[in-house]
């Protein structure tokens, strides 16, 4: 099957905490009077999966397109255990705070039944004077944790960042955290949606105590971030980030396994010698970019800058 630059319709997630802004900054179509809170810009779950917008297969479901496209779309990289796309990409978008939350490590999934391993990212894409909580501050046990879980003061035992644009957190499996009111991100992540809540700010959402002390890493801290040199955000087993300046009159395009960018400042349009010779891209979008493409580039309208995801092996 001949390939070309998937850009990929986002699946968009109401919750208690969300708002509009991805409506505001990246003119997501939200539906009208309801909090959305997620964009899940790239995605192969259960829970959902992102379709493609442009071309031959528009319409196409990644898994499906999976299945179509295999080695021109994956090359030497692997599907996850359960056959789907190994990476989750989504927007942020906290009007009030997220729950404090964790996510399993390899060890918990271990010992939980039905989990799946979530290790995350986030690049700070808007904040209105907004802070994030990651990790458990020096010196605070499980006991400690328990206590202020009865009295709801969990937040005082959390490391508590002021956040601005352009900053990045690593969140690896396991680090207790939350995505304070007022901030947008981009987030990168392994594809697994189990999320264990520790505390909800009393808004009386089920918690999942045990489950969630099965998993947090009370060491745990996202410091420092493994690979972090130049433009290179993050390096883990799972995903490689990068932040790309796309604002050079010709960005070349290098492939050889699939790719994702997140565009996260400014646009252009994508150049490519393949079914979809021109593929306009904006701050806000994501395209997927299959093993096989034959190079191309991309031609910036000014300022821009794109977060790129590469896949293993490394």
């Amino acid at each position: 099957m001949d390939v070309y630059p998937y850009k990929m319709v986002p699946l968009l997630k109401e919750k208690i905490w969300g708002g509009r802004n991805l409506e505001r900054l990246y003119h997501k179509p939200l539906p009208p009077g309801v909090p959305i809170g997620e964009a899940w810009e790239l995605a192969d779950l259960p829970e959902g999966a992102s379709t493609v917008s442009n071309g031959p297969q528009a319409g196409r479901a990644l898994g499906d397109l999976i299945t179509v496209a295999g080695d021109a779309l994956m090359g030497p990289t692997p599907l996850s255990a359960d056959r789907r796309f190994p990476l989750l990409g989504k927007l942020l978008d906290a009007v009030e705070n997220l729950s404090v939350q964790v996510h399993p490590d390899a060890r918990a999934v271990g010992e939980i039944p039905g989990a799946a391993l979530k290790t995350e990212c986030w690049y700070v894409l808007a904040s209105n004077g907004g802070a994030i909580y990651k990790g458990v501050k020096p010196g605070v046990t499980a006991d400690d944790f328990r206590a202020a879980l009865a009295t709801d003061d969990v937040a005082d035992l959390l490391m508590r960042y002021e956040v601005h644009p352009g900053e990045f957190h690593y969140l690896p499996a396991g680090t207790v955290h939350a995505l304070g009111a007022g901030v947008v991100v981009a987030e990168v992540q392994t594809p697994s949606d189990t999320t264990y809540r520790v505390s909800d700010w009393g808004r009386g959402r089920e918690v999942h105590v045990e489950r969630a002390m099965q998993c947090i890493r009370f060491d745990a801290t996202g410091e420092p971030i493994p690979g972090a040199a130049g433009d290179c955000l993050l390096k883990t087993e799972y995903f490689h980030v990068y932040l790309r300046s796309l604002s050079d009159a010709v960005c070349p395009v290098d492939v050889g396994r699939p790719a994702v960018w997140m565009i996260v400042r400014g646009g252009g349009e994508l150049r490519t010698d393949s079914p979809e010779p021109h593929v306009t891209l904006g701050a806000g979008d994501t395209v997927l970019l299959p093993a096989a493409l034959a190079g191309g580039e991309f031609v910036a309208d000014g300022a821009a800058q794109g977060l790129e995801i590469r896949l293993p092996p490394f």
